[in-house]
């Protein structure tokens, strides 16, 4: 052999060692010194994983699928991870997609940061897992939902588009400029827009505020509007009165402006005068309400009856309502009333302190006995 052959073999050596060097290692990714954790994870079903699957952290490579096996109610896959990589136990294990067409992995998705971790030999259960949904019931649904679909109504619609556009090409231009001017204009006064969006949370944050009070006011408006509503005819009459009556106001102040700015002065210092005794009259017309039912019990029509007693004498009051003096007769007495006052000058000898049996109540009306009662007379109708 020539020195050329043997460099040529020694180069071929070398060449098929680190084919296979990176075939084992980095293809078949063999590594004799590399140290996993085995978890397992329940599946309903495989959702298209094979036995040599990627394996991911949130999207991470972090291991690959080693087992698939069936169970009751589902698979078991075996998983193999890299050791030291620290998964929360509150995690969701999801079988994914790398793509629309291509290969399913498992990626594992945590609900939290913190711990406790999965440890060498963990399992998740079938409730933390999902499955992509399966191609042949994409079909199926799809299947069912064109089935649904009225071939002669697509037409129609498709038809009705075609007529409701055909020729609008220019008109949708235009609609579409104006749309891309209108942009172009409210990009140009952006920061003005975004004032007015501020302040407008504001005032309608300041409404929300006083909704309370706006519902009131609304309430009362609302009865302010009817009142004027009713009030109609007379204020009808009031504008159509007032003309006239500005006008002989204004006649009155013109022919006697002097003498009403005397009594405008005067009134000034009446006002005055009434300002300073203000505790006194708020004292005197309160009792002026005594005045009326007083004056009512003393006149009578167009004249003042009174009636005077010289002698005063202790005298009972058996509660019979009044009558005037000048009415006649003698009306028959009634019988269930008897004397509402007491004192030592009071019925001393009067029927209600003669001595009775024990038991008898007959000194005062019977119980449910009407007071207006008058014995009866022949040919007299009670006065009551």
């Amino acid at each position: 052999m020539t020195r050329r052959s043997v460099v040529t073999v020694v180069a071929l050596a070398v060449l098929t060692v680190i084919g296979l060097t990176y075939l084992l290692f980095g293809v078949a990714q063999l590594d004799p010194i590399h140290r996993s954790m085995t978890m397992t994870v329940d599946l309903a079903r495989s959702g298209g994983l094979l036995d040599h699957s990627q394996v991911s952290y949130r999207g991470y490579p972090v291991g690959r699928v080693r087992a698939i096996e069936l169970r009751p109610g589902g698979v078991r896959v075996t998983v193999r991870v890299d050791e030291g990589t620290r998964i929360p136990v509150d995690t969701d294990v999801v079988v994914a997609d790398l793509s629309a067409a291509g290969e399913q992995y498992i990626d594992f998705r945590p609900r939290s940061d913190h711990g406790p971790y999965l440890a060498d030999g963990a399992r998740i259960a079938q409730r933390d897992t999902a499955t992509p949904i399966p191609f042949s019931q994409v079909i199926s649904d799809v299947t069912k939902l064109t089935d649904q679909v009225d071939p002669r109504q697509v037409t129609v619609v498709v038809d009705e588009m075609q007529h409701a556009f055909n020729g609008s090409a220019p008109d949708i231009q235009r609609v579409l400029d104006g749309g891309d001017l209108l942009l172009n204009s409210l990009d140009g006064v952006l920061p003005n827009t975004v004032r007015a969006l501020h302040n407008g949370r504001t005032v309608l944050g300041t409404v929300s505020d006083l909704r309370g009070e706006l519902a009131r006011f609304g309430g009362d408006a609302k009865d302010f509007t009817g009142t004027l509503r009713r009030a109609d005819p007379t204020a009808r009459t009031l504008l159509e009165d007032s003309p006239d009556t500005l006008r002989l106001v204004d006649d009155v102040v013109r022919k006697n402006g002097p003498s009403v700015a005397a009594l405008l002065g005067d009134l000034g210092t009446t006002t005055d005068v009434v300002a300073m005794r203000l505790p006194a009259i708020s004292q005197f017309l309160p009792g002026l309400t005594t005045l009326g039912p007083a004056a009512t019990a003393v006149v009578r029509g167009d004249k003042i009856q009174v009636i005077a007693d010289g002698y005063p004498r202790p005298t009972c009051d058996y509660g019979t309502p009044r009558r005037a003096p000048t009415i006649g007769g003698s009306p028959p007495p009634p019988i269930n009333r008897y004397c509402t006052q007491t004192g030592p000058r009071m019925q001393q000898r009067g029927s209600t302190m003669v001595p009775r049996p024990r038991g008898d109540d007959t000194a005062t009306a019977p119980k449910g006995a009407d007071p207006a009662q008058h014995a009866r007379q022949p040919g007299h109708t009670p006065d009551r």
